[in-house]
């Protein structure tokens, strides 16, 4: 990065955007936008151009998403600081772009001074999120803490034991169980019991969302 001015490079595909970003960074002090891309593969290739210190980009884009050009860019061990912003502020956006090699992530909605102030952080090589982002990024995590969680409790059952359980969720009665298996209604009670001793679940609505964390379906 350059002592006094820090180089960077817009990806977004719509050009009132790029040029909105330009001129936010223009109205500060120390900043060269080197140049624009409307595409994913674009903003590959002027990136490898340009070397620029930080690249801002969207994740929708043509050709390659933002969280695709990520991937692209670390996988050939380049190093340019990004910065994601984004109107997508759903967990599993940002989730996907922090695991892409992202160093900051704002929102469109963000003031002309937080966009300046994330691009010398990122620059600077520290991290640059929203409070709403950090929040959503929080989100995520537990979620996917849960689902691990969910999917580790679950291995203790058996296969017969996981189609019984995917039933029971989906709203099924034993006896309907035991049609579909062609078992009797007392199996289907024993492994009813069964799978609420192994997951320490004792009603059929906490077996519901047990189920769901994990992916079951009926």
């Amino acid at each position: 990065m350059s002592d006094t001015v820090i180089r960077v490079l817009v990806a977004d595909d719509h050009a009132v955007v790029r040029e909105g970003i330009r001129t936010v960074l223009e109205a500060g002090q120390g900043f060269d936008v080197v140049g624009e891309a409307a595409s994913g593969d674009e903003a590959i290739a002027l990136i490898q151009q340009h070397h620029p210190d930080v690249a801002i980009l969207d994740l929708t884009m043509p050709t390659l998403s933002g969280i695709d050009v990520l991937k692209q860019l670390r996988d050939n061990g380049d190093h340019t600081g990004v910065l994601v912003l984004s109107m997508h502020d759903h967990p599993e956006y940002v989730l996907g772009a922090v695991r892409a090699g992202a160093d900051g992530y704002l929102l469109k909605s963000a003031m002309p001074a937080e966009v300046r102030d994330a691009v010398r952080a990122v620059a600077q090589g520290r991290e640059a999120f929203s409070p709403r982002v950090t929040h959503q990024l929080s989100h995520a995590l537990r979620d996917e803490a849960a689902r691990t969680a969910s999917r580790d409790r679950l291995d203790q059952l058996t296969p017969r034991e996981k189609e019984v359980l995917a039933r029971v969720a989906a709203g099924r009665t034993s006896r309907e169980i035991a049609d579909e298996f062609g078992i009797s209604h007392r199996t289907v009670e024993t492994h009813r019991e069964s799978i609420m001793r192994k997951l320490q679940i004792r009603t059929v609505a906490g077996l519901t969302r047990f189920a769901l964390e994990a992916g079951i379906e009926g």
